[in-house]
């Protein structure tokens, strides 16, 4: 994709929102208002060049490379230079650099943040007529979290589905089972603090488990109301997760252990001083590499319900994306490395040769039984044979609805920053919430975009 090919500037978006309003269908049809009269193919010359169609691809997928190779292997019509990403933030980072910059980009992004906010970022192209040809591959669930008012700005996925795993060695010590209710993993911590055995590791840099307890609480920080956004980060289902949140960092029962230094972070994972936690098939063969110590002590369980109804949380935060500007030849191209990355080929092509797993494609239509086996490391859970049925059943009936806005980038640092501090005991969960939606109220108004709180 040429840097000349770039031709959406967030300031036309921006005037064009401001004068419409902010329903998501209206965000979709004025990005393509926005481009409209512009050519994003006129000056591309690799569609009718000789050679193969050369993609650049932006991933933090540490097997992304291999995958890439077998791809370049297995087809000469597509090339596909695979660029690894330090990490999720960093690849935002680098792309909104290139973006405002008006830079190169890449032809196809790993997510980093929901499609209402791509779109409205002017970040993500209609792909509608290009990814036709392999829709059939995805189920209707992924299709419809990459779409807007009919058309696509993303590629189908399905988010991952959330359970549960805890040291099998600190359940027996304390005589309990794994905790089924929160209620459940709340008296564990009473138990264990005395030994210093933390029930949670609650990461000042990462709010998700606010968000997945919020959603599985009925929780919604986002809806359409008219031609309105209505913000509500303090509604009741919320209000409920941040009390559970809040006990846990009173009863001081959660360790701080940060993602940015993962080698301590597996290693406290690894000490036997950590009772619980959450997690999705993408993470476990990385406990199975990095934590030899506790592997095969994993108990694996449901996610722990509120109310006593069982519940899947699965946030939808980050939908891959074709940026703007990408013109239809390299649109093409993407798809067929799509398609590929999908198949059972793609698939094993991907395997971790660490933890022996391939990725989990949780977004395809049809019986997922065969991938999620594979997704599983040997050796890892306590009770391997519960495993299948637990991740299948996560993958199977997560949740939807969670809606993030149309200015997550702007306002998931605030929340971020918020949290730290809450986890840190300077200000309550609470605190942190209403300060997150004080931030989104002046964000959207900053941009001209109509909203109501509550």
């Amino acid at each position: 994709m040429k840097e000349g090919n770039r031709t959406m500037k967030r300031s036309t978006f921006g005037a064009t929102m401001k004068r419409v309003g902010a329903g998501v269908a209206a965000v979709a049809t004025l990005v393509g208002m926005a481009a409209c009269g512009s050519s994003s193919n006129g000056d591309d010359t690799s569609s009718k060049s000789s050679g193969p169609t050369e993609i650049e691809v932006w991933s933090w997928s540490t097997t992304g490379q291999q995958q890439a190779d077998a791809f370049n292997k297995a087809q000469s019509d597509v090339k596909v230079k695979f660029v690894l990403q330090a990490s999720n933030t960093a690849q935002q980072q680098n792309f909104r650099n290139a973006f405002e910059a008006k830079g190169k980009l890449p032809d196809l992004v790993q997510g980093f943040a929901p499609l209402t906010t791509n779109v409205s970022n002017g970040w993500a192209e209609d792909i509608t007529d290009s990814i036709k040809p392999i829709l059939g591959i995805f189920n209707e669930g992924a299709k419809a979290n990459a779409q807007l008012n009919g058309k696509y700005y993303g590629i189908p996925v399905a988010p991952a589905g959330q359970y549960s795993i805890s040291d099998a060695d600190v359940l027996a010590k304390y005589g309990v089972e794994a905790p089924k209710t929160w209620d459940d993993l709340l008296a564990l911590g009473k138990k264990a603090n005395a030994d210093g055995v933390k029930i949670f590791n609650l990461a000042g840099e990462d709010p998700s488990v606010l968000e997945q307890l919020a959603q599985e609480a009925g929780g919604n920080w986002f809806k359409i109301k008219g031609d309105k956004w209505q913000v509500n980060f303090l509604d009741d289902g919320t209000l409920k997760a941040a009390d559970i949140i809040q006990q846990m960092i009173d009863g001081k029962m959660v360790s701080n252990e940060t993602w940015t230094d993962t080698g301590s972070l597996y290693k406290f994972f690894d000490s036997g001083k950590l009772a619980f936690m959450t997690t999705q098939y993408w993470s476990v063969p990385n406990f199975k590499t990095n934590m030899p110590n506790t592997s095969g002590k994993w108990e694996i369980s449901a996610y722990p319900t509120i109310d006593g109804t069982f519940k899947v949380p699965g946030v939808v935060s980050q939908v891959d994306f074709v940026p703007k500007g990408t013109d239809k030849a390299h649109q093409d191209a993407v798809m067929k490395w799509e398609k590929y990355i999908n198949s059972d080929e793609g698939l094993e092509a991907g395997r971790d040769k660490a933890s022996n797993t391939i990725p989990l494609p949780s977004g395809l239509s049809g019986d997922l039984t065969k991938y999620v086996k594979a997704n599983i490391p040997d050796g890892f859970y306590s009770n391997p044979d519960a495993a299948v049925d637990i991740i299948g059943t996560a993958t199977k009936d997560v949740m939807g609805g969670f809606n993030l806005g149309p200015n997550y980038d702007a306002w998931f640092p605030e929340l971020q920053d918020q949290w730290g501090k809450a986890v840190n005991g300077q200000i309550t969960v609470k605190d942190a919430l209403k300060n997150t939606q004080d931030f989104v109220a002046k964000d959207l108004k900053s941009k001209g975009i109509n909203y109501t709180i509550g």
